[in-house]
């Protein structure tokens, strides 16, 4: 009797407060289904889990959902009795709309939403049984509504559930910028259809959305305790450094792992930066220090994350630079920004700051006048002087005079600014320096930016960001490592001369063409204008056919063959030019001389010439990287086995029964659901402890160029700003322009939160 009355009660939906078994409903399906599958009076379960798996097994079969309902206890606290109901069980809550002017006179959207409840009676009861376990007293088989089809039941709850492969699929598809709703498509395409997914392009999202907020505050904190890992386990080598503001908000951060180091160690003469934007929820500006490395390729000596990019956060990064690199690099390459420049002067006074050409050429239209460029030969005339390696500082300023002075553009205030900064700009006051010529312009840092931007997105956290950048480092060593296997076997020579034999031995393959060219220039009409020698010392004067408008100075030292040429080609790169070359052939010395062959253009460098040692590497068959492998090698064999069997019913059909029984001993080994998204979850998922005690805070929202908000068109001007239609916040309840996940009080209660 006590039974019969409760069954009354738990008819009530707690979110309605609706008796659904007084409610007046018509019935209309009877679900049909094998008879393993269907609930059975007086049936025994071990506990409650096995009950509510075994029902919702028979929701998915029969094409409706279930869900958790009532339930009652004993004195001790035990559950006695315990309700599985259909899920459109209950009435729908009705909600009054406002008034179309309850917002300042903005209309607002009314939200167009349905509901599933209709009171449908069918639910099965539990009870506890003697023996400890539980055993099904009632079962209610009808519903009153239709039940879903072979199209819709991908779309019920008990369909959609997201195993670990899709959670690893969807964190390693955002490694190489690819987002949830992209990732779905891929394992659709996998699997075969969206049928076969198991889950929803919206669970996809969710998913990713669910991680970023379980990282939330602890950002920052878990970042750093990346680092701090890494420098304790796989890379004892790696370096970062880091600053708060007044608040303890990251404000800055600087890293290098020992491989960055190395190679800067090796290739770290000349650096170019820049800053590039839109890389992480923050709106903090990533800073990659960019080089050229043996291969003539871009490679990346470190990167940093800037709060913004007053000159006070670049003297900071050009320290912290100083301080895990020590040696200074002999040139440093970036744009007009003058916080920069005044950092670099302040820290390193000593090192030649050269700012980018490309820059400062492409201003000349909009500050001349784009018709002016492009139609008189003013630009034309001026470029040979610009842009000319073999031009000395008198020739380059006697030759811009006279260009400004025949265009009548003395009186140019900003022409006039670019020649009191010429030395920091012309390649001809960089010729004397050694290996400044390497680079003119920011060009490799935009391609850099260009590559990094394929990686991360605008929405990603700190601990997100750094996971692609890894996987962007990982991609240009892969990059380096294939063309260092190349480098294995000689490339053909094209002449019969032992000297290019011997820089195809020595220099890496991309090198060595350079060189080549080199070689085989000098085989052309040269003109030997004049020859001196004076006792072991041999001066020629050559008139080189593919630049007729100069003469060439070479000088070369018989007895220790050391070479110069007026081209300075060897200063400015480090490899000999064709007049060198030339000069040498003529003189019977077939091998380069040792003292022009330059440890950073050979091969294998880095190995050979850098003093660094590698810290303790893990090794790659063991702890989590194995399992990690070991997922993608099963899940590899599944979809061989799938493909292989998919042409044989009875193939197919033996696959399925083992991967059955397969399946039910991993649920029964493991006795329950699957793994929750918990902070365990996220922190073997991120690869970083959570820690409960926030010491770093998230960096504060910053306002560089590429973090700003849009710009307002000319429609929405006229408009007055109210194009946008006003919502009802699901957070504040009030109508704003806003929806609970970007909330101004959410956000306020966050940070009051954080803060305690």
């Amino acid at each position: 009797m006590e039974d019969e009355q409760l069954d009354v009660t738990q008819g009530m939906d707690s979110s309605s407060g609706t008796n659904y078994q007084q409610a007046k409903v018509i019935i209309k399906n009877i679900p049909t289904c094998v008879v393993e599958k269907k609930p059975a009076l007086n049936q025994k379960f071990k506990d409650l889990q096995a009950a509510y798996d075994f029902y919702k097994e028979y929701g998915r079969v029969c094409g409706f959902d279930i869900r958790k309902a009532q339930e009652k206890s004993d004195i001790s606290g035990q559950t006695s009795l315990k309700y599985f109901i259909c899920s459109r069980s209950g009435s729908s809550d009705t909600k009054t709309s406002r008034s179309e002017d309850g917002f300042e006179g903005y209309k607002h959207r009314i939200r167009k939403t349905v509901s599933i409840k209709c009171c449908c009676p069918a639910l099965i009861r539990v009870n506890r049984a003697a023996d400890g376990g539980f055993e099904l007293r009632k079962f209610v088989e009808e519903h009153n509504h239709e039940l879903a089809d072979n199209d819709g039941q991908m779309f019920l709850r008990c369909n959609r559930n997201l195993t670990d492969f899709h959670k690893h699929f969807i964190f390693d598809a955002a490694k190489m910028n690819i987002g949830a709703t992209r990732a779905y498509g891929l394992v659709s395409a996998i699997t075969g259809s969206s049928e076969n997914v198991g889950a929803t392009a919206v669970d996809f999202k969710n998913f990713s959305r669910d991680v970023k907020k379980q990282i939330g505050k602890h950002d920052a904190d878990m970042i750093i305790q990346k680092f701090r890992d890494i420098q304790g386990s796989s890379d004892t080598e790696f370096r970062f450094l880091y600053e708060t503001d007044s608040s303890n908000h990251l404000t800055r951060l600087f890293w290098a792992d020992n491989i960055n180091r190395k190679c800067y160690e090796v290739f770290g003469d000349v650096v170019c930066f820049d800053a590039t934007y839109r890389t992480n929820k923050y709106g903090m500006v990533f800073v990659p220090l960019i080089g050229i490395d043996n291969h003539w390729k871009s490679v990346t000596f470190a990167g940093a994350l800037l709060e913004s990019e007053s000159s006070d956060s670049f003297k900071w990064l050009c320290n912290s630079m100083k301080t895990i690199f020590i040696r200074e690099p002999k040139c440093i390459i970036t744009d007009q920004c003058p916080a920069m420049k005044v950092a670099i002067e302040s820290v390193f006074p000593l090192v030649k700051h050269r700012l980018c050409m490309w820059h400062i050429m492409k201003k000349f239209p909009s500050k001349l006048g784009s018709l002016f460029c492009s139609e008189s030969p003013f630009m034309e005339r001026l470029n040979k002087f610009v842009w000319c390696n073999h031009k000395s500082p008198l020739e380059f300023e006697e030759g811009w005079k006279e260009v400004i002075t025949d265009f009548d553009l003395s009186g140019n205030k900003w022409l006039s600014e670019l020649y009191d900064i010429r030395k920091s700009w012309i390649p001809a006051y960089f010729n004397d320096e050694p290996m400044l010529g390497l680079l003119r312009t920011t060009s490799r840092s935009e391609s850099s930016n260009f590559f990094f931007n394929h990686f991360v997105q605008r929405g990603d956290t700190l601990s997100e960001f750094y996971i692609c950048y890894d996987s962007a480092i990982a991609r240009q060593r892969t990059q380096y490592k294939k063309m260092t296997h190349y480098d294995n076997t000689i490339p053909r020579t094209i002449s019969n001369k032992g000297i290019e034999k011997d820089a195809a031995e020595q220099y890496t393959r991309v090198m060595f063409y350079k060189i080549q060219e080199e070689i085989v220039g000098c085989s052309g009409d040269f003109t030997i204008l004049e020859w001196k020698s004076v006792d072991r010392l041999k001066t020629i004067v050559i008139k080189d056919p593919d630049d007729h408008l100069n003469k060439f100075e070479v000088s070369l030292d018989l007895e220790t063959h050391d070479i110069s040429c007026s081209c300075k080609l060897f200063i400015r790169v480090g490899y000999l030019c064709r007049h060198a070359f030339f000069c040498l052939g003529i003189n019977g010395i077939n091998i380069i001389p040792r003292q022009y062959v330059i440890n950073r253009w050979l091969k294998k460098a880095v190995d050979r010439f850098s003093t660094l040692e590698l810290g303790e590497i893990p090794d790659p068959v063991s702890g989590d990287d194995s399992r990690r492998k070991k997922v993608q090698e099963c899940w590899f064999l599944f979809q061989s086995c799938v493909s292989e069997a998919s042409n044989d019913v009875g193939k197919i059909n033996l696959l399925y029964e083992k991967l059955k029984v397969f399946s039910d001993e991993i649920k029964i080994s493991l006795g329950g659901s699957g793994k929750r998204l918990d902070q365990e979850y996220v922190e073997n998922l991120m690869g970083s402890k959570i820690v409960q005690e926030v010491t770093v805070l998230p960096p504060n929202q910053s306002n560089n160029k590429g973090s700003r908000k849009r710009l307002v068109n000319p429609v929405e001007k006229t408009l007055g700003g109210k194009k946008r239609i006003a919502r009802q916040c699901q957070f504040c309840n009030a109508m704003a322009f806003h929806d609970s996940r970007n909330c101004p009080e959410k956000k306020k209660k966050e940070q009051m939160e954080m803060s305690t």
